[in-house]
Protein backbone atom coordinates (compact mmCIF):
# COMPACT_ATOMS: atom_id res chain seq x y z
CA UNK A 1 0.00 0.00 0.00
CA UNK A 2 1.08 2.92 -0.68
CA UNK A 3 0.58 6.74 1.05
CA UNK A 4 0.46 9.95 -0.45
CA UNK A 5 0.64 12.65 2.46
CA UNK A 6 -1.10 15.32 0.75
CA UNK A 7 -0.41 18.41 0.38
CA UNK A 8 -3.25 20.02 2.46
CA UNK A 9 -1.23 17.97 5.13
CA UNK A 10 1.96 19.92 4.55
CA UNK A 11 0.97 22.26 7.81
CA UNK A 12 -0.58 20.74 10.73
CA UNK A 13 -1.14 23.39 13.47
CA UNK A 14 -1.03 22.36 17.39
CA UNK A 15 -2.87 24.28 19.73
CA UNK A 16 -6.38 24.16 19.09
CA UNK A 17 -8.83 21.92 20.72
CA UNK A 18 -10.98 19.67 18.71
CA UNK A 19 -13.72 20.60 20.37
CA UNK A 20 -13.18 24.83 19.87
CA UNK A 21 -13.24 25.19 23.32
CA UNK A 22 -9.87 26.24 24.37
CA UNK A 23 -10.66 27.57 27.54
CA UNK A 24 -11.60 23.95 29.85
CA UNK A 25 -8.19 22.11 28.64
CA UNK A 26 -4.83 22.32 30.12
CA UNK A 27 -3.41 24.61 26.63
CA UNK A 28 -0.51 24.69 25.22
CA UNK A 29 1.87 26.78 23.32
CA UNK A 30 1.35 26.69 19.72
CA UNK A 31 3.32 24.53 17.79
CA UNK A 32 3.54 23.76 13.82
CA UNK A 33 4.94 20.09 12.34
CA UNK A 34 5.86 20.95 8.80
CA UNK A 35 6.07 18.37 6.47
CA UNK A 36 8.34 19.65 3.72
CA UNK A 37 7.71 17.51 0.48
CA UNK A 38 5.36 14.58 -0.33
CA UNK A 39 6.05 11.10 0.70
CA UNK A 40 6.18 8.53 -1.34
CA UNK A 41 6.73 5.01 0.13
CA UNK A 42 5.41 1.58 0.59
CA UNK A 43 3.51 0.73 4.20
CA UNK A 44 2.05 -2.37 5.39
CA UNK A 45 -1.71 -1.81 6.25
CA UNK A 46 -0.71 -2.03 10.12
CA UNK A 47 2.32 0.71 9.15
CA UNK A 48 -0.68 2.71 6.96
CA UNK A 49 -3.28 2.60 10.22
CA UNK A 50 -0.91 3.96 12.51
CA UNK A 51 0.94 6.22 9.99
CA UNK A 52 -2.86 7.92 10.09
CA UNK A 53 -3.30 7.45 13.97
CA UNK A 54 0.23 9.62 14.18
CA UNK A 55 -0.75 12.26 12.04
CA UNK A 56 -4.24 13.03 14.27
CA UNK A 57 -2.02 12.72 17.17
CA UNK A 58 0.11 15.51 16.47
CA UNK A 59 -2.86 17.65 15.65
CA UNK A 60 -4.84 16.93 19.17
CA UNK A 61 -2.13 17.01 21.31
CA UNK A 62 -1.01 20.28 22.54
CA UNK A 63 -4.50 20.46 24.53
CA UNK A 64 -4.05 18.72 27.66
CA UNK A 65 -6.97 16.68 29.34
CA UNK A 66 -6.84 15.03 32.44
CA UNK A 67 -9.64 12.26 32.34
CA UNK A 68 -9.85 10.56 36.47
CA UNK A 69 -12.25 7.22 36.95
CA UNK A 70 -15.72 7.40 36.38
CA UNK A 71 -15.34 9.23 32.75
CA UNK A 72 -14.63 5.87 30.90
CA UNK A 73 -11.06 5.61 31.53
CA UNK A 74 -11.03 2.94 34.43
CA UNK A 75 -12.09 2.13 38.10
CA UNK A 76 -10.11 4.00 40.96
CA UNK A 77 -7.92 1.78 43.26
CA UNK A 78 -8.86 0.27 46.44
CA UNK A 79 -6.89 -1.70 49.06
CA UNK A 80 -8.49 -4.93 48.14
CA UNK A 81 -7.92 -4.49 44.36
CA UNK A 82 -5.93 -7.15 42.25
CA UNK A 83 -5.38 -4.22 39.60
CA UNK A 84 -7.43 -3.58 36.56
CA UNK A 85 -4.76 -2.51 34.39
CA UNK A 86 -3.57 -3.52 30.86
CA UNK A 87 -0.26 -6.11 31.09
CA UNK A 88 2.78 -3.77 30.26
CA UNK A 89 5.40 -6.22 29.34
CA UNK A 90 8.64 -5.64 26.53
CA UNK A 91 12.44 -5.35 26.11
CA UNK A 92 13.36 -1.88 27.34
CA UNK A 93 16.40 -0.06 25.41
CA UNK A 94 18.68 0.05 27.93
CA UNK A 95 17.36 -1.63 31.75
CA UNK A 96 16.44 -4.91 30.51
CA UNK A 97 12.89 -6.83 30.45
CA UNK A 98 9.76 -4.67 31.91
CA UNK A 99 6.43 -5.59 33.45
CA UNK A 100 4.15 -4.22 36.17
CA UNK A 101 4.59 -7.56 37.98
CA UNK A 102 8.36 -6.14 38.77
CA UNK A 103 6.72 -3.23 40.86
CA UNK A 104 4.08 -4.79 42.26
CA UNK A 105 2.88 -2.68 45.61
CA UNK A 106 4.16 0.99 43.39
CA UNK A 107 2.43 3.21 41.67
CA UNK A 108 3.55 3.21 38.00
CA UNK A 109 3.68 6.05 34.94
CA UNK A 110 3.32 4.83 31.63
CA UNK A 111 4.25 7.68 29.20
CA UNK A 112 3.27 6.66 25.55
CA UNK A 113 5.32 8.49 22.56
CA UNK A 114 7.18 8.42 19.42
CA UNK A 115 10.31 10.33 18.15
CA UNK A 116 8.45 12.28 15.50
CA UNK A 117 5.91 13.73 17.68
CA UNK A 118 7.00 17.20 18.66
CA UNK A 119 4.61 17.56 21.67
CA UNK A 120 6.46 14.11 22.86
CA UNK A 121 9.79 15.54 22.33
CA UNK A 122 8.38 19.06 24.16
CA UNK A 123 7.52 17.27 27.22
CA UNK A 124 10.63 15.11 27.57
CA UNK A 125 12.46 16.84 30.08
CA UNK A 126 10.16 17.31 32.91
CA UNK A 127 8.94 13.75 32.66
CA UNK A 128 13.14 13.32 33.42
CA UNK A 129 12.81 15.48 36.12
CA UNK A 130 10.01 14.21 37.74
CA UNK A 131 11.69 10.81 37.44
CA UNK A 132 14.50 12.09 39.22
CA UNK A 133 12.64 13.87 41.93
CA UNK A 134 9.80 10.33 42.47
CA UNK A 135 11.72 7.48 41.00
CA UNK A 136 12.23 5.51 43.67
CA UNK A 137 8.88 5.50 44.72
CA UNK A 138 7.19 5.27 41.58
CA UNK A 139 7.93 3.31 38.14
CA UNK A 140 8.38 5.11 35.10
CA UNK A 141 7.84 3.32 31.77
CA UNK A 142 8.01 5.25 28.38
CA UNK A 143 6.04 3.17 25.57
CA UNK A 144 7.14 4.04 21.79
CA UNK A 145 4.49 4.01 19.17
CA UNK A 146 5.50 1.91 15.90
CA UNK A 147 4.74 2.98 12.45
CA UNK A 148 6.26 6.10 12.01
CA UNK A 149 9.73 5.69 13.54
CA UNK A 150 11.61 2.37 13.99
CA UNK A 151 12.92 1.21 17.30
CA UNK A 152 16.32 2.34 16.48
CA UNK A 153 14.94 5.53 16.36
CA UNK A 154 13.38 5.14 19.51
CA UNK A 155 16.82 4.23 21.47
CA UNK A 156 18.40 7.41 19.69
CA UNK A 157 15.87 9.45 20.76
CA UNK A 158 15.82 8.56 24.45
CA UNK A 159 19.91 8.27 24.12
CA UNK A 160 19.87 11.77 22.26
CA UNK A 161 16.83 13.17 25.20
CA UNK A 162 19.28 11.71 28.20
CA UNK A 163 16.09 10.07 29.29
CA UNK A 164 17.63 7.63 32.44
CA UNK A 165 13.84 6.07 33.10
CA UNK A 166 13.09 2.66 30.92
CA UNK A 167 11.30 3.06 27.46
CA UNK A 168 10.80 0.11 25.15
CA UNK A 169 8.64 -0.43 21.90
CA UNK A 170 5.45 -1.37 21.58
CA UNK A 171 6.33 -4.05 18.78
CA UNK A 172 2.77 -5.78 18.02
CA UNK A 173 0.79 -2.05 19.45
CA UNK A 174 -1.03 -4.10 22.00
CA UNK A 175 -0.06 -1.91 24.67
CA UNK A 176 -1.61 1.10 23.23
CA UNK A 177 -4.63 -0.71 22.28
CA UNK A 178 -4.73 -1.69 25.54
CA UNK A 179 -4.60 1.31 26.91
CA UNK A 180 -6.83 2.74 24.05
CA UNK A 181 -4.46 5.66 23.21
CA UNK A 182 -5.08 6.91 20.34
CA UNK A 183 -3.68 10.57 20.86
CA UNK A 184 -0.28 11.13 21.29
CA UNK A 185 1.44 11.87 24.13
CA UNK A 186 -0.67 10.47 26.72
CA UNK A 187 0.45 9.74 30.24
CA UNK A 188 -1.54 7.22 32.21
CA UNK A 189 -0.85 7.04 35.96
CA UNK A 190 -1.21 3.47 37.74
CA UNK A 191 -2.02 3.60 41.72
CA UNK A 192 0.03 1.03 43.92
CA UNK A 193 -2.42 -1.81 43.35
CA UNK A 194 -1.98 -0.99 39.62
CA UNK A 195 -5.51 0.44 38.96
CA UNK A 196 -5.61 3.23 36.28
CA UNK A 197 -6.16 6.63 38.04
CA UNK A 198 -5.62 9.22 35.44
CA UNK A 199 -5.47 9.50 32.31
CA UNK A 200 -3.60 12.73 30.59
CA UNK A 201 -3.54 13.05 27.37
CA UNK A 202 -1.68 16.19 25.16
CA UNK A 203 1.48 17.49 26.97
CA UNK A 204 2.06 17.28 30.54
CA UNK A 205 4.06 19.61 32.56
CA UNK A 206 6.04 19.95 35.63
CA UNK A 207 2.79 21.18 37.68
CA UNK A 208 0.84 18.56 36.80
CA UNK A 209 2.84 15.74 36.43
CA UNK A 210 4.05 16.67 40.65
CA UNK A 211 0.02 17.09 41.55
CA UNK A 212 -0.78 13.77 40.04
CA UNK A 213 2.52 11.96 41.81
CA UNK A 214 2.08 13.24 45.17
CA UNK A 215 -1.98 12.53 44.72
CA UNK A 216 -1.08 8.68 44.13
CA UNK A 217 1.59 8.88 46.75
CA UNK A 218 -0.67 10.10 49.47
CA UNK A 219 -3.37 7.76 48.29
Amino acid sequence: MWIRADRALRHIKLGACPDGNEDKHQHNPTMTFQMNQFLFRPFSRRTWMLTLVGLVALAAAACGTDTAPGNGVGAGGSGASTGNAPAVTGETYTHGPFSLEMHAGKPVLINFWFPSCPPCRAEMPDLQAAHERYGDNVAFIGVQLLGLDTPADGASFVEELGLTYPSMPDTSSTIQLGYEVFSFPTTVFLDKNHDIARKWTGIIGTEQLAEQLDALLGA
